[in-house]
Parts: structure tokens; C-alpha cells; sequence
């Protein structure tokens, strides 16, 4: 495939499962990518430490035409300074982070006169574009920035909201308050003393599916959930949320009005709206395929 005009030299800060997912579409669409990355493998080109200059990525960022920093948010601010003194005017420097405001404060503060684009793929890298969603904020549009959405459109659904804050307001609700209740499931079992070689043979659907999902926690890193519950503005607002839910949930069941209680279920599905029945038949779908895992022998 012939290189893409406006994304023909690629070099990506970060050698990680997401470095390396965005690497492979990058290089699929024609462009020749260069990963950067402290720990020598066998994917990255370049051995050295963003988030001090170097010569040598001095070098590889000077021709460049995209720049993306797939990294934690702590070095992406520390990388993001020497970066854009590197980028030549009208590159494009993208990044993956899970929190997008103090990073796009920091970006648009510097006033480089280059693009920006923030980019946020709801999905573990595993699992590849196909059917997934992938949350793109247009700091500082332009040619290449459209270009990499565009080549992203081509292989997953982009959703673009309107700035940073609108994306951690989003993420606060999709990730914050979703895992935050998955990990609360984990310490609520923990505080139960649950065995789980007794209590899995007789283990419904639900409390089968949200042990895979406290399971998918275990198996990610624990640095990106940290970071997400830590960083989001709105973190706190989420969690709040969560725990006022559970403390009305307890004050119904006490309730000499049995009726409370069956007033709460319904208020809390009244967000399904017009999804519920299709949520609904997704969720048979799933339910249906979950089993107790096999036992260790």
C-alpha cells in the first residue's frame, strides 16, 4: 500500500500493547512507523527514554508527520514538552490516555503549532478494532488529524466528542463508575470471606459474569484502573454516585414501605430507556454462555 500523504512517517512513544495495536494500523495504512520505547523488543526501533531529549528521537521526530504517545499519563506530560519542540511545524501529535484534561491543559497551553489529537480506545488491545469503539477529542484539528480518524473510521466506530472535559464527564460514567462497582464486587466478597471452590458449582449467570469482568481487571495492569479512578476530574462525582446508590438501596430494604424498595429497582433501570429490551436480549445472549470454571487439579 502506498504511504499516506499526511501520515507517511509515523513514530509512536510507547511500546505497549496499545503503542502496539495503533502502530499496526498505522503501518497497515501505508505509513512507516517508528516505535519508540525505553525496553528493547523486538517491535520497537528505537531504545530510549521519552520523557528526557535525546538526540536520537530529536532525529526520528524532526521528519516526522505524526507523533503518538501511548504512554501513562505521568509520562506523557514529562515526554510532552521536548516532544513538541521536536515536532516541525503542522505534525500531528496524538495520544491514548484514559484521562484527557490535564494532559490537553498542559498540550494546548504550549501553543506548538502543530495538531492535536486525543485519542481513547474503549477496549482492551486484545481484542482489535473490529466492532469496538474508539473516543477521539480534536484539540487542534487539521489535515492529519482527520486523516488518522479517518484511517481509524475504517476499522473501528470513532466517536468524537467536543473537548477534553466533555470526554472525562463520558468516561467518568463508562469507565470510573463501571469499574469502580466491579472492584467493589471484588472488596465486598473479600470483606464475606467468599469461597469460591464452595460457591462456584452453585454460581448464577450474574455473579459468574461480574467475577470475568473483576477477572479482566486482575489480568490489565493495575497502573491504567489506578490511573483511571485517580485522574478523571470527575472520579470522585462517579464513586459519590456509587455510594449514595448503595446506601439508598439499604435504607429501602428497611423500609416499612415494602414498596420502596420496588420503586428503587425500577428508578435505577430507567436509564435503559428505549435499550431495554435489546440490552435485555444481549444479556440473555451472554448469561447464556457463562460457566463455572473448570476446577484446578
Amino acid at each position: 500500500m502506498e504511504p499516506r500523504g499526511e501520515l507517511a512517517n509515523v513514530v509512536v512513544i510507547g511500546g505497549g500493547a496499545v503503542g502496539r495495536l495503533l502502530a499496526g494500523a498505522l503501518a497497515d495504512g501505508g505509513g512507516a512507523v517508528t516505535v519508540v520505547d525505553r525496553a528493547p523488543a523486538p517491535h520497537v526501533q528505537l531504545v530510549t527514554d521519552a520523557r528526557t531529549p535525546s538526540p536520537a528521537l530529536q532525529d526520528a521526530l524532526a521528519g516526522a508527520d505524526c507523533a503518538l504517545l501511548a504512554l501513562p499519563e505521568e509520562a506523557a506530560l514529562d515526554a510532552l514538552p521536548h516532544v513538541l519542540a521536536a515536532l516541525p511545524a503542522g505534525a500531528l501529535l496524538a495520544d491514548t490516555l484514559s484521562v484527557k484534561t490535564p494532559f490537553a491543559h498542559a498540550a494546548l497551553a504550549a501553543r506548538a503549532p502543530v495538531e492535536l489529537c486525543s485519542l481513547n480506545p474503549m477496549f482492551a488491545p486484545s481484542l482489535g478494532f473490529a466492532g469496538r469503539a474508539v473516543l477521539a477529542v480534536e484539540l487542534a484539528p487539521g489535515p492529519r488529524s482527520r486523516a488518522l480518524l479517518a484511517l481509524l473510521g475504517a476499522l473501528a466506530d470513532v466517536v468524537t466528542l467536543p473537548d477534553a472535559e466533555a470526554h472525562d464527564r463520558a468516561t467518568a460514567a463508562l469507565q470510573v463508575a463501571t469499574h469502580a462497582g466491579v472492584l467493589a464486587f471484588g472488596l465486598a466478597l473479600a470483606r464475606l470471606d467468599a469461597d469460591l471452590d464452595a460457591l462456584l458449582p452453585a454460581a448464577p449467570p450474574p455473579f459468574l459474569a461480574l467475577l470475568a469482568l473483576l477477572a479482566r481487571i486482575a489480568d490489565g495492569a493495575p497502573a491504567t484502573y489506578a490511573d483511571i479512578q485517580r485522574a478523571n476530574p470527575f472520579a470522585d462525582e462517579a464513586r459519590s454516585a456509587l455510594t449514595d446508590a448503595l446506601a439508598q438501596l439499604s435504607t429501602a430494604a428497611h423500609d416499612s414501605d415494602p414498596q420502596r424498595l420496588e420503586e428503587l429497582i425500577a428508578q435505577a433501570c430507567a436509564p435503559l430507556g428505549g435499550h431495554r429490551k435489546a440490552l435485555a436480549e444481549q444479556a440473555a445472549g451472554l448469561l447464556a454462555r457463562v460457566r463455572p470454571p473448570a476446577t484446578d487439579s
